[in-house]
């Protein structure tokens, strides 16, 4: 049976494309549409079930955070599909509209036509399949997933060649990793390291450019440690959460000092990712950091395994996992855990504290 699909959408033309592109899966329908919140709502309390929504966050009347409100308070239980402009107020109303229980977004494209528009409908089905409890949606260009850009033997040479640098004692990083329901599940972490701690954090949180500075700045109204949006050349610093560009490939680079920089570069996407957080874990094979302690949070795939396996051959890594019961999509913990690299699988309320008792470890 055909899962249904409602979209939400004043513009006539993106309710005419968004609808063309889930008609085209045959497990798919558009069984209405909506010219905003308020048409929504009433289609919904008339009685009408859907599969899955999908909003625009722009609309008169009542706007997508509004309308995602309307739902909380109404108790309407069906998986919602952000389809958001990169415009700033737009930014920030999206990170706002995943806070208040949205399952992921999309951004819009700027064309009708290219790799541009071709993302968008592979992003657009691919989560909407999660939505709906179709899991075997695999475009073309996410076969293969997470295979290095770089060939595997070149970078065993690479490894093998390159300068030791004996690790500082009590030099520690923590690294998060998070995808589809991460903006949320990230509010039930940072914000729960003490004002005191004594470690750098990088998050690493698949997004597309033009949303991360919003989400950081969300972030950090919420935490006792200062939350930023990292820059490139930026001086890794501990006590600071840094989140990885959006649209950016994050690496950290140990300068002969011995100091730590990021790098915030146009290194292609992996599997369509970018930042991709095993190309952070990659990243760090050339650091000296005594121990790295990993988080890997709700999301669709794999990312973050292949890297953290890598860096499992020559430094101490320890590796909680969000359990599937908490996860919007259990795939990323799942991969990790199939992997056997995780010390630990917990609740998401429980994170933060292992994250700290492995510290202490």
């Amino acid at each position: 049976m055909e899962k249904k699909v409602l979209i939400i959408d004043d513009s006539a033309l993106m309710r005419r494309v968004i609808s063309d592109i889930i008609n085209s899966d045959e497990r798919l329908t558009v069984a209405d549409t909506a010219t905003n919140g308020v048409h929504a709502i009433e289609k919904l309390s008339q009685g009408s079930r859907y599969d899955a929504i999908i909003v625009d966050i722009q609309m008169p009347r009542m706007n997508g955070v509004e309308f995602l409100k309307a739902m909380n308070m109404g108790r309407i239980r069906i998986p919602v599909i952000v389809v958001s402009s990169v415009a700033s107020e737009s930014a920030d109303e999206t990170i706002e509209a995943l806070s208040l229980g949205a399952m992921d977004f999309v951004k819009k494209p700027s064309v009708s036509m290219g790799l541009e528009f071709r993302e968008f409908q592979n992003k657009l089905l691919r989560t909407l399949h999660v939505a709906c409890g179709l899991k075997k949606y695999r475009p073309e260009q996410d076969k293969g997933y997470h295979k290095p850009t770089e060939p595997a033997e070149q970078m065993k040479v690479r490894l093998a060649k390159r300068p030791h640098k004996p690790a500082a004692k009590g030099e520690k990083l923590v690294v998060i990793a998070s995808s589809t329901g991460g903006p949320k599940a990230l509010q039930s972490v940072v914000p729960y390291f003490p004002k005191d701690f004594a470690y750098p954090v990088v998050i690493v949180q698949h997004m597309p450019a033009g949303f991360t500075a919003s989400l950081a700045k969300r972030l950090n109204d919420l935490c006792p440690l200062p939350v930023k949006e990292a820059e490139d050349g930026e001086p890794l610093l501990p006590g600071i959460v840094y989140l990885a560009q959006g649209g950016k490939q994050c690496e950290l680079v140990q300068k002969s000092s011995g100091k730590y920089e990021f790098s915030e570069n146009d290194k292609p996407p992996r599997a369509g990712l970018k930042p991709c957080a095993d190309i952070f874990f990659e990243s760090l094979t050339d650091t000296s950091f005594e121990e790295i302690n990993c988080a890997v949070l709700t999301g669709m795939g794999a990312d973050g395994t292949k890297g953290i396996q890598l860096i499992k051959k020559d430094k101490k890594v320890k590796v909680v996992a969000q359990n599937e019961k908490t996860c919007v999509v259990y795939g990323m913990p799942k991969a990790a855990y199939m992997a056997n690299i995780t010390d630990y699988v917990v609740p998401l309320e429980d994170v933060t504290g292992t994250l700290l008792k492995m510290i202490k470890e």
